[in-house]
């Protein structure tokens, strides 16, 4: 794996992981209101970037390196996984099952990326 690749999902692995604390954070707050242009938008705005830059970097690498357990399926799937938990972390409302599912879904298969 080149060193672009494992430092881009690096990053990715450390958005999911601020999002769950952000997530936990914001629904113990009382009355917490969602700023959506001081906090969410700028943040988004970084990541989308950033995500982008990661999934082009990582379909790369699987279509040159071509790794036994990770698809080019599970790179989009866990592109809208990481869209909707970064986003879904700024809202006290957000369903705390579902989004567990998708972060833990999401850890595993950056951790699987890590580790070829």
């Amino acid at each position: 794996m080149n060193e672009d690749v494992k430092k881009s999902t690096e990053i990715m692995f450390q958005y999911n992981e601020v999002a769950v604390k952000r997530l936990a954070s914001i629904q113990q707050e009382e009355n917490y209101e969602v700023k959506f242009f001081e906090e969410v938008k700028p943040d988004g705005d970084i990541f989308f970037k950033e995500l982008d830059e990661w999934a082009s970097l990582v379909t790369e690498w699987l279509k040159k390196e071509r790794p036994k357990y990770i698809h080019v399926n599970q790179v989009e799937t866990l592109k809208e996984n990481l869209q909707n938990v970064v986003l879904q972390s700024f809202y006290p409302e957000t369903r705390e099952k579902r989004f567990k599912k998708m972060y833990h879904s999401n850890k595993y298969v950056l951790e699987s990326i890590l580790n070829n």
